[in-house]
């Protein structure tokens, strides 16, 4: 790299890392590739993870910046002729410039006629790979203009970034997941990252611990496939316990941001006496939680005594601490 570009350089790596603490998690990839063509330029893009097989890239999850599902649709129908994603993916990292004319005969014209129609006609691509579960993760860069060869100082570039991409991107998850603990329960969970296919991206040592346990399975790269089925099973994730352990979280951007903890004495309440035990913590009478509820002050009287006797407390001023744990 020149020095003369070495200050501009230094300013987009400070960017991209002050982005990845503040965008929220859905907002940030676009947020780094809009960055990102400030000093390389591209029309559209895909930033992903997936498994190389034998019969091509099979895809965990995908962020598209200016794309569309459609595209995603298509490519499954000629994956078998990406032999760029063959090459990128030959070494742990790998960095490539390709254009349409690199994949030439009768056998790839429905791969050539896939770059035209989605303008993927020159691109860059950049892999880092475990050599052993050929995991992959990779940012590949489209331009819709013929002429737009991409040269060898961009690829030369594009290398020199990929790294700070994909750890910006993990610091950003990371972060995301982070807030999922309020501030004053938070020693009390462990969390984690996973995809939609069960690959852990990050785990606490103990998420590991009891999750593995509760759900009983050795492998430390995958959540147990028990749980991961209740996870995906409904749009919003579900509050998950099982062998003394509970699981809860949220997904965003095709990844699932858990957190885990061991059950408490909290966790015996009904989904209507932790709502009532809320409002009661939050300063309203037995009265107006009756109204707001609309059930009689009798039975929302009973709910308070079983409450109180669930979590072995006389006193409405505890209640907040113990129920913060739940939420």
């Amino acid at each position: 790299m020149r020095p003369g570009l070495l200050p501009e350089y230094s300013n987009l790596l400070l960017t991209l890392y002050r982005l990845a603490q503040q965008c929220p998690v859905h907002q940030f990839q676009d947020a780094a590739l809009t960055l990102l063509k400030t000093c390389l330029a591209f029309d559209s893009s895909m930033w992903g993870t997936a498994t190389m097989l034998d019969g091509g890239i099979d895809i965990h999850s995908i962020h598209l910046h200016n794309s569309s599902p459609a595209m995603l649709e298509a490519y499954e129908k000629v994956k078998h002729c990406d032999t760029a994603a063959v090459q990128v993916t030959a070494q742990p990292t790998m960095t490539i410039g390709f254009r349409v004319e690199d994949f030439p005969g009768e056998h790839n014209a429905a791969f050539r006629q896939f770059l035209h129609d989605f303008g993927h006609v020159n691109m860059l691509i950049t892999s880092d790979i475990h050599p052993g579960t050929r995991f992959v993760q990779w940012v590949s860069l489209y331009r819709a203009e013929l002429a737009a060869r991409c040269l060898q100082p961009e690829i030369d570039l594009l290398a020199c970034l990929a790294p700070h991409l994909m750890q910006a991107l993990a610091i950003n998850r990371l972060v995301h997941l982070d807030r999922l603990s309020h501030d004053t329960v938070r020693a009390k969970w462990s969390v984690a990252i996973a995809d939609l296919r069960g690959v852990l991206y990050h785990a606490d040592e103990r998420f590991k611990a009891l999750v593995f346990a509760a759900w009983r399975t050795d492998d430390p790269q995958h959540l147990p496939p028990a749980l991961l089925k209740q996870l995906v099973s409904q749009q919003d994730l579900p509050h998950v316990a099982a062998g003394g352990v509970i699981v809860q979280g949220q997904r965003d951007q095709g990844l699932l941001f858990l957190k885990a903890r061991a059950s408490e004495t909290v966790d015996t309440l009904s989904e209507r006496e932790f709502l009532v035990a809320k409002l009661i913590a939050h300063g309203l009478t037995q009265k107006q939680v009756a109204t707001q509820l609309n059930r009689s002050p009798e039975t929302i009287r009973s709910q308070i005594k079983a409450i109180f006797n669930k979590l072995d407390i006389n006193n409405v001023a505890l209640l907040g601490a113990l129920l913060a744990v739940r939420e």
